[in-house]
């Protein structure tokens, strides 16, 4: 007589239709699929360094950037918001190796197969130096740390050091673009496009359809999808840090100012300087000329800080800015308190002009005519003391 086990298993296999096109035999604990992507079509990733990755993120921690080392990592997942229930049912990474990016698809057919496959991929961290990824930080890597916990797999993959490029990304291209979902980068910045792409937001109901259906053919399109996020990954990371390498060599003004931007404030002086100094006759000239008297006053550039206020002036760029800096330049660095009042009255008919074509803001003009009180009061005080000296 069978055994009950024998039983089920019998009706089980007699079942019609049950996963008939899933990919089969199951000897393999989760499915597993490879491409093979050429270096040369990878944008220069071997090229990348160090220091221009910490120039695209000033925070990152790494120590130490090996293009052989990089695990680039991107998942599709049951939820796009999180949560305890949400799971990673495919995981692609890529890694380079030899004159190749080797990508590899991890997906689990069920949820019993969740262990074995994070296990494969806990791993394959222990391979590697740095993480890549596109809001990895965020959601990815948190995502994932959860879920091995759950499956008792310790292994702190928040902890690894990790370039974020949506973060990079956006210091970049956000001022041009406004929008920066990696298929909007993939299009505006890296040329490429992509047909008949499953959205982001079907691909949750793609898998539970699988798992009810067993049809494999059902995530065909999320694996497509996956593979060219994976493969532009390395693709972007190149492009941002070829950016940061030649500014100069960049077609769009904002990007050019975008970047120097994040050159100043990580730093890198006098390669933001550059940045600024080559939008000089552009539209974004006021602000790149404000950004050059900023950096200038803060290394204690006095008299380059004044001539950028000075030619700010002369363009008629910057409103009442560059008057009020050259009031404080005069007051408090040369020392020279008409020279500073005047500035600071010449910024006061500038806002007054300026008001004749708007509706005249007091809140605007206020601060103004605040200091042009003080600095004339400090006149008097002088003028007092030369009186006194020469009457003595």
């Amino acid at each position: 007589m069978r055994s009950l086990r024998e039983r089920l298993m019998a009706v089980s296999s007699a079942t019609p239709g049950a996963r008939s096109n899933a990919p089969q035999p199951r000897k393999e604990p989760f499915f597993c699929r490879e491409h093979v992507v050429p270096l040369p079509d990878l944008g220069g990733i071997e090229r990348t360094t160090l220091d221009e990755v910490r120039a695209c993120d000033p925070l990152f921690e790494g120590t130490k950037w090996n293009a052989q080392r990089l695990l680039f990592l991107d998942t599709e997942t049951t939820g796009l918001s999180g949560g305890a229930g949400t799971l990673a049912f495919e995981i692609g990474v890529g890694f380079l190796t030899g004159s190749n990016m080797v990508i590899r698809q991890y997906v689990m057919r069920d949820y019993g197969e969740e262990a074995a496959m994070l296990t494969e991929i806990a791993q394959l961290f222990e391979r590697f130096d740095t993480v890549v990824s596109f809001n990895g930080k965020s959601f990815d890597l948190p995502l994932l740390e959860s879920r091995m916990v759950m499956n008792r797999i310790r292994l702190s993959v928040t902890r690894w050091p990790h370039l974020d490029l949506l973060h990079a990304a956006r210091r970049v291209y956000k001022l041009r673009l406004r929008r920066c979902s990696l298929s909007a980068l993939e299009e505006a910045v890296l040329g490429l496009s992509r047909a008949d792409d499953l959205p982001g937001a079907q691909v949750p109901q793609r898998y539970f359809d699988f798992l009810k259906t067993g049809e494999f053919a059902l995530l065909e399109d999320v694996l497509r999808h996956n593979l060219q996020d994976v493969r532009s990954l390395a693709v972007l990371t190149a492009h941002l840090c070829a950016a940061y390498r030649s500014p100069q060599q960049l077609t769009h003004e904002e990007d050019v100012y975008s970047i120097g931007r994040v050159l100043l404030r990580g730093g890198r002086t006098e390669q933001g300087r550059a940045c600024m100094r080559i939008l000089g006759h552009s539209t974004l000239s006021a602000q790149a000329r404000m950004h050059l008297a900023s950096s200038y006053k803060h290394t204690r550039e006095w008299e380059a800080a004044a001539d950028s206020c000075r030619e700010m002036i002369a363009r008629g760029e910057g409103g009442t800015w560059p008057y009020i800096e050259l009031a404080k330049y005069y007051e408090h660095i040369a020392k020279d308190i008409p020279q500073a009042l005047a500035c600071a009255r010449s910024a006061l008919r500038h806002a007054l002009s300026s008001a004749l074509l708007t509706e005249l803001d007091e809140a605007q003009t206020e601060p103004i005519r605040r200091r042009i009180a003080r600095l004339q009061e400090k006149q008097r005080k002088l003028d007092k003391i030369e009186n006194g000296r020469k009457q003595s």
